[in-house]
């Protein structure tokens, strides 16, 4: 059985019924009972339109935070155009995103950041704002803040959410008049921030992108593994993605962790998974170190009685290249004698680079394999594990041979 996982939906499958996170498999006669359209994780279309989205959104505003794939916070305090007429201007912002990407976007705007999120979440949900929030008028923010449930604030999850609905908050509004001592009290300095932010104080300002703590890349497979060659060319290939991603940010690693697992949604098989990990002696970013420590890792965990459903990698202890303590007693090459460490010699760094170089000049994206890539890997087109993606949809801005054609 091939898992497949319902990630996002349109207002219409929303209105259909069909939840996310639901297994395909449970609602596929559904879908096709009622023309729901599917589609595989196009995650080389999906960064290309999120990109120019955000291309759009810098011509419009000069400080812009991209919060996430689809989302960014706009500081418009500092822009007196914007500030004229805010009405207008989030008007505006929206016509010109979909006009230069076609996507259709909800504009919402606030003093503080929870403000502007909870002024979004009226954009997309209320059709009478057409599609432009903004939260100004005492009256609307009081009347929004009690018709929207507390489960929508920006920072509360699904546990805070059953909590303050014990302790009788149920809306915004319920949430904002609370004492944030009180709140501060039972939930902590986070969701006192939230109530805070519901004010009006602005307690959450601008972020900088930080290098990450951790790095992981997994996949389900399409068809279950069994064969410890095929795991092994899984988790090199999730060895080699999560190091690139390392060195672009240009941090080395401590520790690598590998797992592999069974199915959850099986009712046939009972759950098993396996795990380990192993710690570098001097920090590194070189996918060979790192794929040799993998292959060792996974030749003592592997259980051969596991049909496994789907393997990745974790990379924590991160640190930049300028914060590594050498290994006093590691050996020096030949070649860096006396400048660096084993892991870490300046032949290393030149032989990834040239490999990085390579791989951003010939293209490398989650639809084919690296130009130069590790032999443990395998190769991309033999791989029958390979996350099944049939009903991936045509790469339209990236691809010159996937353009629409117009008979």
């Amino acid at each position: 059985m091939r898992l497949l996982i319902v990630v996002a939906r349109s207002s219409e499958a929303r209105l259909l019924g069909i939840k996310m996170g639901v297994p395909y498999f449970q609602v596929k006669d559904f879908c096709m009972k009622h023309n729901v359209t599917v589609f595989s994780s196009n995650y080389t279309l999906y960064a290309d339109i999120s990109q120019r989205v955000m291309t759009t959104l810098e011509t419009l505003c000069p400080t812009v935070e991209v919060y996430s794939i689809d989302e960014a916070f706009l500081y418009l305090a500092d822009y007196p155009v914007a500030m004229q007429d805010l009405n207008a201007y989030g008007t505006k912002l929206k016509m010109l995103v979909e006009m230069h990407t076609g996507i259709a976007v909800g504009v919402g705007m606030g003093n503080t950041k929870t403000m502007a999120k909870l002024a979004n979440h009226a954009a997309k949900k209320h059709p009478a704002t057409k599609g432009v929030c903004v939260l100004q008028d005492l009256r609307w923010i009081r009347r929004i803040m009690q018709i929207t449930d507390v489960g929508e604030v920006w920072g509360v999850g699904r546990r805070y959410k059953v909590r303050l609905n014990e302790m009788g908050i149920h809306t915004v509004y319920q949430l904002a008049v609370c004492a944030p001592a009180k709140i501060r009290q039972h939930f902590g300095v986070v969701l006192e921030r939230t109530c805070l932010e519901l004010n009006g104080q602005c307690c959450i300002g601008i972020e900088t992108v930080e290098p990450k703590k951790q790095i992981v890349s997994s996949r389900s497979f399409s068809t279950r593994i069994t064969c410890p060659d095929e795991l092994s060319e899984s988790v090199c290939s999730h060895v080699s993605k999560a190091a690139s991603k390392l060195r672009k940010q240009g941090s080395v690693c401590s520790y690598l962790s590998v797992f592999a697992k069974s199915s959850s949604f099986s009712t046939t098989e009972s759950y098993a998974s396996i795990s380990g990990q192993s710690q570098f002696v001097t920090p590194t970013a070189d996918t060979r170190v790192m794929i040799a420590a993998a292959q060792q890792i996974l030749t003592q965990i592997f259980q051969k009685d596991i049909r496994y459903a789907k393997a990745g990698v974790m990379l924590f202890d991160i640190c930049q290249h300028h914060e590594v303590q050498p290994d006093l007693f590691a050996e020096d090459s030949s070649e860096d004698a006396g400048k660096s460490s084993s892991h870490c010699t300046n032949r290393s760094a030149e032989v990834i680079a040239i490999m990085d170089k390579l791989n951003k000049k010939y293209g490398q994206n989650s639809n084919q394999q690296a130009a130069v890539f590790i032999a443990s890997e395998g190769i991309k087109d033999k791989q029958k594990w390979h996350m099944n993606r049939n009903m991936l949809s045509q790469c339209y801005t990236t691809n010159i041979k996937q353009l629409p054609k117009v008979d």
